[in-house]
């Protein structure tokens, strides 16, 4: 072989323990053009637990950063470029690559029904119009998501039990501003009256700051979950967060930099400084301790969007018939959901001792898998969302970051909403584990699709029990 070329790095994402993000890049080449060869990058991509079936399928989000020892830039890739050069073993479904639009990274998942582990070698397309090609020596960083992909499709909010009006439930209103019936998503440019009015969504709402305003009308640029997008699998873990902290320079990171509570270690968290990098010790568990701005700052740099309380049922309950006090795994009951957190170790485990190499359809209410195998939506973390309750979620249009994020550690995307301090603009679903041993209330750790407990209350300081995890428009 007398291709030149550089290697950039060779990386491990994180280590699983069979319920937390496995997905590994290795091997990483930048090729500098040359002849009738463009600027491209060759990597070496693998994951466990892989899907294709008539559902839908999981996928991997992977991106680059130019790594400059401070600092970090986004890498740009050419749309239509993405080509898999070879594959791990021939039972393995070839590689589908698709890369965004915008050029800011690229899906990769098997083309063709399989369930099992896969492993792909990947050359794409460096856009040198976008991406300055910096040294001949460069250090070009890998990172992927693992995601599941939501098909396109209708939906129904809500839930039929009318005890879930307690606790905010979208209905569909009858002339006085009572229960009648659920309200079905069927376009993704539905633009959704909302109030007391025949036909119309409402809810109750008892306090507005945690339920909302009971205004509207949901305009049709609003993200409502018709649309094919992908969803990431798993919430942030701590080694995602950690690798964002040593990419986005010394201020930034400074301002990101989660984990200076005195409850932190008590609640699992494992970042630490290390020799001026931040380390995970244990990279696959769920990153506790961080905040909205936290979040938004992290979906920016990873080329992601936030994602809204409609494509969280939507992800949950997918084209299913609702069922009373419904949760994501579409039963309405726990008691075959085994997967929990340890109180003393906070690491996700099974009780009855499978492992997700074990998931099967008719099995996955065990393991809380929704009806997509998006896992933990309740169980584990509240799931921060755009919320409907408040004129600010309104107007998200669901625009995508862009993989910069400002000097101080911001995001920059306009629409999005910012600040953690009750400003509006997103709220809680899904119950989270406060670390309360043996205790089980309607929001911890469980808590039903449709309920809004706190489905507006944009507040909250850096927490154990809050969450995350981010979305992206299918292309």
């Amino acid at each position: 072989m007398n291709i030149k070329t550089t290697i950039g790095l060779i990386l491990i994402c994180s280590v699983s323990y069979g319920f937390a993000t496995d997905v590994n890049v290795t091997y990483v080449e930048t090729i500098r053009a040359f002849g009738d060869r463009p600027y491209a990058i060759n990597f070496t991509i693998e994951w466990k637990n892989s899907w294709n079936n008539d559902r839908n399928h999981d996928a991997s989000w992977v991106f680059f950063k130019l790594d400059q020892g401070n600092n970090s830039s986004h890498q740009y890739l050419k749309p239509g470029t993405g080509r898999m050069l070879w594959k791990g073993d021939p039972s393995m479904p070839d590689a589908k690559i698709e890369v965004a639009e915008d050029g800011t990274g690229l899906f990769v998942y098997g083309a063709s029904k399989y369930r099992g582990d896969v492993l792909y070698h990947i050359t794409v397309e460096r856009d040198t119009a976008k991406t300055r090609i910096r040294t001949r020596f460069e250090r070009v960083e890998p990172i992927a998501i693992e995601m599941v992909y939501i098909p396109e499709g209708g939906f129904t909010l809500g839930d039929p039990d009318e005890k879930a009006l307690n606790f905010g439930a979208f209905y569909q209103s009858d002339e006085e501003g009572n229960f009648d019936g659920l309200i079905k998503i069927t376009a993704e440019d539905q633009q959704i009256s909302v109030g007391p009015e025949k036909g119309s969504l409402y809810y109750q709402s008892e306090e507005e700051i945690y339920q909302g305003d009971q205004q509207g009308p949901i305009p049709s640029s609003f993200p409502k979950g018709y649309n094919a997008y992908y969803i990431m699998k798993y919430e942030v873990t701590q080694g995602l967060y950690a690798k964002f902290l040593n990419l986005i320079g010394s201020t930034a990171a400074t301002v990101r930099a989660n984990f200076g509570s005195p409850n932190y270690k008590k609640h699992g968290g494992t970042i630490r400084l290390k020799d001026s990098k931040y380390v995970a010790e244990a990279p696959e568990r769920r990153n506790v301790y961080f905040h909205w701005d936290d979040m938004m700052a992290f979906t920016d740099w990873a080329a992601l969007r936030p994602y809204t309380e409609f494509e969280f049922t939507k992800a949950s309950r997918g084209p299913s018939k609702p069922m009373g006090q419904e949760y994501p795994w579409n039963t309405s009951s726990i008691d075959d959901m085994a997967l929990r957190i340890d109180p003393y170790t906070q690491n996700q485990v099974m009780l009855n001792g499978l492992t997700e190499a074990d998931l099967t359809e008719s099995n996955r209410a065990q393991f809380g898998a929704s009806y997509y195998w998006v896992m933990n939506l309740a169980g584990s973390m509240w799931e921060k969302v755009i919320t409907v309750g408040d004129e600010v979620g309104r107007a998200f249009t669901g625009v995508h970051g862009d993989g910069s994020i400002s000097y101080y550690g911001y995001a920059n995307v306009d629409d999005w909403p910012e600040g953690f301090q009750e400003v509006k603009g997103y709220g809680y679903r899904g119950g989270g584990y406060y670390g309360v041993k043996g205790e089980i209330t309607d929001f911890n750790p469980f808590s039903p699709i449709a309920y809004r407990t706190y489905g507006a209350w944009s507040g909250g300081p850096r927490n154990a029990a809050y969450g995350y995890r981010a979305s992206r428009t299918a292309p």
